[in-house]
């Protein structure tokens, strides 16, 4: 496999790390737009403030201007312009001179790791607040009073995601996401978009159309699902997720609800030839668990090195871009790029009729034979009561253990008889 590519993700990861993201706001506009410069085929969409999706409502847009924490000698204790986790990301606006007292209920730390700053949010309940390193924490006195500023506000504007689509021979799809919604963070949040905009470069159109959607996590993956609940159901081949791809972790699955659509076959197809953690749907935490419920039950899964949750650095300042390497990122990228081609190469198949054809209409039932005719009629109703959306040719070869070029010749023949046709 040829990995050399004619840019460098973390150039883009350098530029792109500053920018204060967030559910809605500009800074995710000027993510997308930066992206958009890379490949002008993204195309930049958006769904509107108060629109309703199921059970969820997009919320107001989020704009903010400053945030600090200033003592009476006109230090700034925190500066949101210096870090923007400093502050609790969708936080109502205040600006006032508050007590100690008053100011720690609003204050977030981490005493087990007193040197870091927390990511936190308060999307859905209207609050103020901030985040600070634990040991500056403590430095703080009850007799101090503090000059106290978020500059914010909350207003009907819109939630920003993008698309971009490579069409193949076929309409069915191959969907691949990542989420624009937090802040400066580099593994748990940038590691997606650049691997999926470096994928936007180096895959090329052929049998199955491929999708890449950079949306807000959770909500703007429902929003994405409702909008296109008919298309998904009818025309999606594998669905895959991108998180936390940046660090030097090794791979990791996180399986859909049961653990055996052709989402988790092929990637565990590919996976099994490196070095790789498979988790089940109990460790699910980002848009597979849309993408994947129990009433969807669509073929996606979720692909990381480090898992979002289990490495030290996550949901903290120490998310920082020194965690990324340009090597890890395109490891990453590359294996992705391995499985959807894996997936465009394979044939998949489904049966014509409801329950069991009738074979001997298709003179595919000798009733006078010996075993070997037996054994061929065996394996024909196998490969009928097998074949479906979760087995490609390839998936039923080690499923029914039956030899690829053997397979492949009684599906080509039961797809003459119209037994047989592909998903495509």
């Amino acid at each position: 496999m040829n990995k050399k590519l004619n840019f460098k993700m973390m150039k883009w990861a350098k530029d792109l790390f500053p920018i204060c993201r967030s559910l809605t706001g500009e800074g995710n506009r000027k993510t997308l737009r930066y992206l958009k410069k890379i490949n002008k085929n993204f195309k930049i969409k958006n769904f509107k403030s108060g629109e309703r999706f199921y059970d969820w409502k997009i919320p107001l847009e989020w704009k903010i201007k400053d945030a600090y924490i200033q003592d009476k000698f006109g230090s700034k204790i925190v500066d949101f312009k210096k870090n923007n986790l400093y502050v609790l990301n969708y936080s109502i606006p205040i600006k006032r001179k508050l007590n100690f007292s008053r100011l720690k209920k609003n204050i977030f730390t981490l005493k087990k790791s007193p040197s870091l700053i927390p990511y936190t949010t308060s999307y859905y309940k209207n609050r103020w607040g901030f985040s600070m390193e634990y040991k500056k924490f403590k430095r703080l006195r009850n007799n101090q009073k503090f000059d106290v500023l978020i500059d914010s506000k909350h207003f009907k504007g819109k939630m920003d995601y993008a698309e971009l689509v490579i069409k193949g021979k076929s309409k069915k799809t191959i969907l691949i996401c990542s989420y624009i919604c937090h802040p400066s963070l580099a593994n748990n949040e940038l590691s997606g978009p650049l691997v999926l905009t470096a994928l936007s470069k180096i895959l090329k159109p052929s049998k199955y159309t491929i999708k890449l959607l950079l949306i807000p996590e959770t909500i703007g993956a429902i929003a994405y699902i409702n909008k296109n609940i008919n298309f998904l159901k009818q025309n999606l081949v594998t669905g895959i997720n991108i998180s936390c791809v940046g660090d030097k972790g090794k791979f990791s699955l996180i399986s859909s609800l049961n653990e055996n659509t052709y989402a988790d076959k092929v990637c565990l197809r590919i996976l099994k030839n490196k070095k790789f953690k498979k988790y089940s749907f109990l460790d699910r935490g980002s848009n597979e668990r849309q993408f994947g419920c129990q009433n969807l039950n669509l073929p996606f899964v979720t692909i990381c090195r480090s898992k979002f949750g289990d490495y030290k650095q996550y949901h903290t300042s120490a998310d920082n871009l020194k965690l990324l390497t340009e090597k890890n990122l395109r490891e990453s990228a590359f294996l992705i790029k391995e499985i959807v081609d894996e997936i465009q190469k394979n044939k998949i198949f489904l049966k014509q009729t409801t329950c069991e054809p009738f074979l001997t209409k298709y003179n595919l039932v000798n009733l006078i034979g010996g075993p070997q005719k037996k054994k061929y009629f065996e394996e024909v109703q196998n490969i009928i009561a097998y074949v479906g959306k979760d087995f490609d040719i390839k998936e039923l070869s080690l499923k029914l253990k039956i030899n690829f070029k053997k397979i492949f010749k009684i599906m080509m023949h039961l797809k003459k008889k119209n037994i047989l046709k592909e998903f495509i």
